[in-house]
């Protein structure tokens, strides 16, 4: 071999190499083109030196635009979100430039944020291949992004932060349409436990929830927590989540009814010779609170002796009855009305009422 050959074999790898690894130029109006032109010459020039050796050479591709490999262009549409008070942890991240952050490490990932300058957001895990940082995106309860490094300024200890693995496809970059947020509820066969959003301020808020599982949403308007019982003493006409904290009024014991007025007629004998006495009486209702009345009155007994208890619905004002003597006589007809509710019960003074 001369020495052309052996210094053509000894240059060709650096050459090789170069290609396979050029970084893409940001203002190159098509790096690819640039990048393909020049791996191009290379491979032609091994191929020829290779077939007058006898020597068969395998080109292998080097990674494509937009793969997992290669890291995004700089000159991209980049829509800045609105700014949030800064991050807290022990590693955070800023950029001098506003950057995409995306589901992945390459700009064939669709971007899930527009990282602005000025934001101080929270890194949580590296990726060392690519140098991408993964990071929560302010204001969204959690979620993560890719954000690539080459605007970012790091601050904190790296060395602590998990190196997770680099994924193996892109996800689709077209939009996808906004779907109204639904409780999502899954419950441990073992600890019994009811996993959803716990946040009320959440659009997809479920109560019933007992850990949160981070899928919290807020689409559309904030969920309002409060009493929404128009019952309560503390109805809340904003809240559109009830919120267990309704309180009512304290019962408190009614008031006494009063006798107003009776009647009472006698007749007979009848072929017994017994007499019948028909009477009624009407009472006042005192209260606005009741729940029933109970009427003492002698029916079934003699006419001195309390013997029934008749319970009449609230609101009820009168009592008809009736009741046989053997003999005809003046009678008196002792009655008495009590008033009940769950605080208590209120009772009318014994009242004679006289039947001729």
């Amino acid at each position: 071999m001369n020495f052309k050959t052996k210094f053509l074999w000894l240059v060709l790898p650096v050459f090789i190499l170069s290609a396979c690894n050029l970084q893409f130029v940001e203002n190159t109006p098509d790096p690819n083109a640039a990048n393909l032109e020049l791996t191009a010459i290379v491979q032609q020039m091994l191929i020829d030196q290779a077939a007058q050796q006898g020597i068969v050479v395998e080109i292998t591709a080097t990674p494509e635009i937009g793969s997992a490999e290669s890291a995004p262009p700089t000159e991209e549409v980049v829509i800045p979100a609105a700014l949030l008070p800064p991050a807290v942890g022990d590693v955070t991240v800023t950029v001098s430039v506003a950057t995409n952050c995306r589901q992945g490490p390459s700009a064939g990932f669709a971007s899930l944020y527009g990282m602005p300058v000025g934001q101080v957001a929270k890194v949580v895990a590296k990726n060392s291949y690519s140098g991408y940082w993964i990071i929560e995106i302010p204001g969204q309860n959690g979620q993560t992004c890719w954000l690539w490094g080459q605007y970012a300024t790091i601050n904190g200890d790296t060395a602590s932060l998990k190196d997770v693995v680099t994924p193996t496809s892109a996800a689709t970059q077209k939009p996808t349409a906004t779907k109204t947020a639904t409780p999502t509820l899954t419950q441990s066969a073992s600890s019994g436990a009811i996993t959803g959003c716990t946040d009320p301020t959440a659009s997809n808020y479920n109560s019933a929830a007992t850990v949160s599982d981070g899928s919290c949403t807020y689409i559309g308007p904030a969920l309002i927590g409060g009493c929404t019982d128009p019952n309560a003493t503390n109805y809340n006409a904003n809240a559109n989540s009830d919120d267990g904290s309704c309180t009512y009024p304290a019962v408190t014991k009614p008031i006494a009814p009063t006798i107003k007025d009776y009647a009472c007629t006698v007749t007979g004998p009848d072929s017994d010779g017994n007499y019948t006495y028909d009477y009624d009486f009407v009472w006042n209702d005192n209260s606005n609170n009741e729940d029933f009345f109970t009427v003492y009155v002698p029916e079934g007994s003699t006419s001195t002796q309390i013997g029934s208890r008749i319970k009449y619905p609230a609101n009820s004002t009168q009592h008809f009855g009736s009741f046989v003597l053997p003999v005809a006589t003046s009678e008196f007809i002792s009655v008495r009305v009590s008033v009940h509710n769950a605080a208590g019960i209120a009772s009318s003074p014994e009242t004679n009422l006289i039947c001729e």
